[in-house]
């Protein structure tokens, strides 16, 4: 009898001893969420990419400006946070930094494809983004119709990541594209155009219209209507819905109280080129 208590003592003395190295082995230390770790430091780690007007850097001081900068200015002041940026990063790279805890938010407008929500989620829009098909000054012919495009005959110029790239898989399968890597500049798609490297190109209409003013005679839109109209909001990791409640509060105050409407008047941007977000009731002008 006495045997089979000291057994029994034995057994559930190294039960609990297996059990307490096993659960000491198996225990993960939890990391903060990216909310918990800007609230902490009180600093906002942008990733971005140069997209004009919303987002440019001074070439002679490196001071990154613009609607998007001043968006993201006003939204951390606003939480009681700085803004550091952190990281330049190709638009087809920008999820991968998110999960990598490079940066806490890509700070320039990012259109919403839904092939994103796979790294990335994204804040309510800042505004919408009118996108149209250009061709060389000469083109004509897409004068009938742009779904002439769709055929091996033609070549759509784009970036990779970019909404362009996206653009011609989804509604031009058909065409031939000459595919241009994630940190080209945008004017580098101009240029297949007028070098016959490609027919055509989707620029966003505040882009293309800069172009224009500055470049006449080169380059001319195709079509009357967007091709597409894209969301254009800010993207974080996925799985972070403190970090989104807040960033959208902050968002929904300043599309409320006419700062993203004054910011995209500062930057003379198109109202067709950047669609505002439509409210109930506008407030009349203070005198």
């Amino acid at each position: 009898m006495l045997k089979q208590i000291l057994l029994t003592i034995i057994i559930v003395f190294a039960g609990l001893f297996v059990f307490s190295k096993f659960n000491g082995v198996s225990r993960v230390e939890r990391h903060p969420s990216v909310f918990e770790r800007v609230q902490k430091s009180g600093v906002l780690r942008c990733g971005y990419n140069i997209e004009e007007p919303d987002l440019q850097v001074d070439p002679n001081t490196g001071k990154i400006f613009g609607i998007a900068p001043d968006i993201v200015e006003r939204m951390a002041q606003l939480l009681g946070w700085k803004v550091e940026w952190t990281e330049q990063v190709g638009w087809s790279e920008m999820t991968a930094g998110l999960q990598a805890d490079r940066y806490d938010l890509i700070c320039v407008g990012k259109w919403v494809f839904a092939a994103e929500t796979r790294g990335g989620a994204f804040t309510m829009p800042i505004f919408y983004t009118a996108v149209d098909a250009y061709g060389r000054a000469d083109e004509k012919r897409f004068d009938n119709a742009l779904s002439n495009l769709n055929s091996p005959a033609f070549s759509i110029a784009t970036i990779d990541g970019e909404f362009n790239d996206y653009t011609a898989k989804d509604k031009f399968p058909k065409a031939q594209r000459v595919e241009l890597p994630a940190l080209t500049d945008p004017g580098m798609l101009i240029l297949n155009v007028l070098t016959y490297k490609a027919d055509v190109i989707f620029l966003a209409k505040a882009q293309a219209e800069q172009y224009m003013a500055k470049n006449p005679g080169k380059i001319k839109q195709l079509t009357q209507e967007p091709v597409v109209v894209f969301d254009t909001s800010f993207m974080f990791k996925t799985g972070e819905a403190p970090f989104e409640q807040v960033l959208n509060s902050a968002l929904r105050q300043m599309h409320s109280d006419g700062t993203i409407d004054n910011l995209l008047d500062k930057y003379h941007v198109a109202p067709d080129a950047y669609l505002r977000l439509t409210k109930p009731y506008q407030l009349p002008p203070i005198h």
